[in-house]
């Protein structure tokens, strides 16, 4: 398995996560929002090179005054650079077996290259149902209390050391 960045010698039709809306958007939308610009979209290709999963990243930005006190303390009252983490999916046939989490630390490995190029302090994700919270919340994504978007957060640099921690842990 390896992840690449997508291509137009991707083929996305026969991908599917289960959740419909994931799997149109991977084949109507994301090649189009790449080629404009609006996002970048990287795949897991499987040993028979097709699409085993996917995610989608794009930069945004956070009102200081819509962070939880404990994010937004002692930052600056204007909007803090983000990269939002607009999709993540994997093949239903390979679920349950940590490739999510592979896909999860490659995309914290692209936000925090992003964020370091483009002043970016946060990963935002705007989770599809309940089961996609719980997934996020176990890498640290927390709720922002009263958003009515119901986005989660997640500290750009924390994730970082987080993955550090984890692979120094690998190596003892």
């Amino acid at each position: 398995m390896r992840i690449e960045r997508l291509g137009g010698n991707h083929r996305l039709e026969k991908f599917d996560c289960g959740v419909k809306e994931l799997n149109d958007w991977l084949a109507s939308h994301a090649v189009e929002n790449q080629r404009r610009n609006l996002s970048r979209t990287y795949v897991l290709i499987d040993d028979a090179d097709e699409v085993a999963g996917y995610y989608s990243l794009t930069m945004g930005e956070v009102r200081v005054a819509d962070l939880p006190k404990r994010l937004g303390r002692g930052l600056p009252d204007f909007d803090i650079g983000m990269v939002l983490l607009a999709r993540l999916a994997l093949e239903g046939r390979l679920q349950g077996r940590g490739l999510g989490r592979d896909l999860m630390v490659d995309a914290i490995l692209h936000a925090g290259t992003a964020g370091e190029n483009a002043a970016a302090r946060f990963i935002a994700v705007d989770p599809i149902d309940e089961s996609a919270r719980s997934f996020y919340a176990a890498f640290g994504f927390r709720d922002i209390e009263g958003d009515n978007r119901s986005r989660m957060y997640l500290r750009i640099d924390n994730a970082l050391a987080a993955l550090r921690e984890g692979l120094d842990g690998e190596e003892n």
